[in-house]
């Protein structure tokens, strides 16, 4: 190349390139912003041979400021050709911001994203007005992770165990033990057998990517006819336009493709969430990653098992202490309800509706195992249910859970940013799913069920929350009137229930009382680790709290914060934690009603040993003559927010022009 540089070496970790550690080829290139066709060309000849070589990483300043990496789109042909060049070899673009000015003009082309780690875009070098661009280079893309190893389903011979677990004479060999000598004898068989039947495979983390699903043999088949159009034209024996016709032939080939695919992902959500979110997740140019956190004293924290450790600690320090009714050990009235009857066919069909994609928990049962031996183990399993439920006893393997951290939003730094999701036994979750059947039975005959919460129920949703609401909001409004609304949100609230005072309230209930008592076992003496990569935390009890990501800690929850709001004068519902609380404001003494409501709210938290997040509690005013009343949360004065009332005379605005208009 005449006026294109570039600058390449080749990267072995080891001794000798290896399967596990291969050659990286590293390259730094700069194409000048007046660069001609041939140039270009010849700056893509090398990329195509590079790319051949493995896995490469392709760094430099190539002058395309039109081309938007958002949408990897570009209104002029020269910056198209270059994307199309990168798509044919499968390369990733990684740099997100701009590196000049208001443009991306240095980038970072890798074979597969994680080759790079840890980007930083900022200072710059000497004199040069371009953005300095530091990375960490990772060339353990397929190193076992961990050295862990998952079962391959692809080769898995299910009618040969399906016959060994129909060979074990569960009756005889569960008889005479209690639930958790039962549960662990049922546990190592079926990891025996599986053992024999289902051979594992090294779990890695992606490498050179894998070929795209859109791309179909035709349009390989097309691409290559483009690449061979650009060496005709390379070489003189075609025009410029013939080669141009080609390339836009096979763009519109590719988008359909693509469009094609997506429409199909779109219209299977409902049978296949998993893989219409993949391919979301794959369109992201960065990935959700976790840390690095901070110590309150300041001290950063990068590795994945310091994070983890980091965060298990924070999310154990949130929890309450356990409270006297729960160190009384006992049941309030003493009454012993029957014997409760658990069926071979009830499990059964719990055990058919499992997701086979989902992953297992701390017992390592995997789901998709369960699911197809379904039939045959059925029957053991509803044995060792019953046991354990009229029993009490519950199972270590079902009181444990590893937790996996989901960045909510905000700094990342901050590990109460991070929602704290329990992956906790498969089978235990069949057995509540089946108790969950019941409890909502019994809370629906004894009349307990709370009118007011749309959330976790069956046959309400966020739509029929807000239809609830609002059509007495618009109904007050319609008639002229101010109306103020308060948002409450609770701090931690799935984490903080405190045992001892919900199994009160089960009691109350009318429950039956193995139930509780299973319930209360299965509370008591919890652990859970933070899992982050591969890297596990230590245990931490938890003492406080419903497992997120449990089937019973949804319903509890409800069930817990049933009696919030019971003394309310004004408008008031509930979707799980969130509340809304509602009401006309023309006066002063509409306002003393409104805040009066909202002491009960607090006076109801204190009880519970449950607290508002202040932050998150707002006030809202509807109404154009609205006096914008103030309302204290405890010390807390709420404010409404300037998009706030400029909603809230928006709102009004539009009432008035429906109400002229009828």
């Amino acid at each position: 190349m005449d006026k294109t540089e570039s600058v390449w070496a080749k990267i072995t970790l080891g001794k000798k390139a290896t399967r596990a550690s291969p050659e990286i080829v590293l390259g730094v290139c700069y194409r000048p912003p007046g660069s001609d066709w041939d140039m270009d060309r010849d700056l893509f000849n090398v990329f195509n041979e590079v790319n051949t070589k493995g896995k490469c990483v392709i760094m430099g300043d190539f002058n395309f400021p039109d081309i938007d990496w958002r949408t990897s789109t570009c209104k002029n042909n020269r910056g198209q050709i270059f994307l199309d060049v990168i798509a044919d070899g499968f390369l990733h673009q990684v740099v997100e911001v701009p590196t000049r000015g208001d443009a991306i003009l240095d980038l970072v082309l890798v074979s597969s994203e994680d080759l790079v780690e840890e980007m930083v875009v900022g200072d710059n070098l000497g004199s040069s007005d371009h953005e300095l661009i530091q990375f960490k280079l990772d060339g353990r893309v397929n190193k076992c992770r961990s050295g862990i190893r998952v079962f391959d389903f692809s080769r898995a011979n299910f009618k040969e165990l399906r016959k060994l677990v129909r060979e074990v004479d569960w009756t005889e060999e569960l008889v005479d033990l209690d639930a958790e000598e039962a549960w662990n004898y049922f546990k190592s068989q079926l990891r025996r057998l599986s053992e024999a039947c289902i051979p594992r495979k090294g779990k890695k983390n992606m490498g050179r990517s894998r070929r795209p699903n859109w791309m179909s043999k035709q349009l390989r088949e097309g691409i290559r006819q483009k690449q061979t159009a650009y060496r005709e034209w390379k070489k003189g024996r075609i025009s410029k336009e013939s080669y141009l016709g080609e390339v836009r032939t096979c763009r519109d080939k590719v988008r359909k493709a693509k469009s094609r695919i997506e429409l199909d992902l779109a219209k299977g959500i409902k049978t296949n969430s998993k893989r219409f979110y993949s391919h979301i997740n794959k369109k992201k140019t960065k990935k959700e990653e976790v840390g690095p956190l901070y110590t309150e004293d300041g001290m950063e924290i990068k590795d994945n098992l310091g994070m983890a450790q980091h965060l298990n600690k924070y999310f154990a320090s949130v929890f309450n202490k356990t409270s006297e009714p729960w160190d009384d050990g006992g049941m309030i009235n003493g009454n012993v309800d029957m014997e409760m009857d658990i069926t071979a066919t009830e499990v059964e069909a719990v055990l058919e509706q499992l997701d086979g994609t989902k992953s297992e928990g701390p017992d390592n049962l995997h789901p998709r195992i369960l699911k197809e031996l379904a039939r045959e183990i059925a029957s053991p399993l509803a044995e060792i249910f019953k046991q354990s439920v009229n029993s009490g006893v519950v199972p270590y393997d079902w009181r444990i859970a590893n937790v996996v951290p989901i960045f909510k939003k905000g700094n990342k730094s901050d590990p109460g940013n991070y929602r704290p999701v329990s992956l906790t036994s498969v089978v235990c979750k069949v057995l509540e799913k089946i108790l969950r059947e019941k409890v909502v039975k019994d809370i629906e005959v004894n009349g307990n069920w709370d009118e007011l919460q749309h959330g976790f129920s069956k046959g309400r949703s966020c739509q029929t929350n807000l239809i609830s609401f609002f059509e007495k909001v618009t109904d007050y409004l319609d008639k002229g009137n101010a109306v103020d609304i308060i948002y409450l949100d609770f701090s931690k609230a799935f984490d903080t229930v405190p045992h001892g005072e919900l199994l009160v309230k089960l009691e109350k209930m009318g429950m039956n009382t193995k139930v509780v008592s299973w319930i209360r076992n299965w509370l008591k003496g919890r652990l859970q680790r933070v899992v982050l990569k591969g890297e596990l935390s230590g245990w931490k009890e938890v003492t406080s709290g419903v497992p997120q990501g449990s089937v019973l800690g949804p319903i509890l929850f409800n069930l817990f914060i049933t009696d919030l709001g019971t003394k309310s004068g004004n408008v008031l519902i509930k979707f799980a934690d969130d509340t809304k609380l509602g009401g006309i404001a023309n006066t002063e003494k509409d306002r003393d009603t409104i805040q009066e409501d909202l002491n009960h709210l607090i006076n109801w938290s204190n009880r519970n040993r449950m607290k508002y997040n202040s932050e998150k509690c707002k006030v809202m005013h509807l109404g154009i003559n609205n006096k914008n009343f103030g309302y204290t949360l405890g010390e807390h004065q709420l404010e409404a927010t300037e998009e706030e009332k400029d909603l809230g005379v928006l709102v009004d605005s539009r009432m008035t022009m429906s109400r002229q208009c009828d």
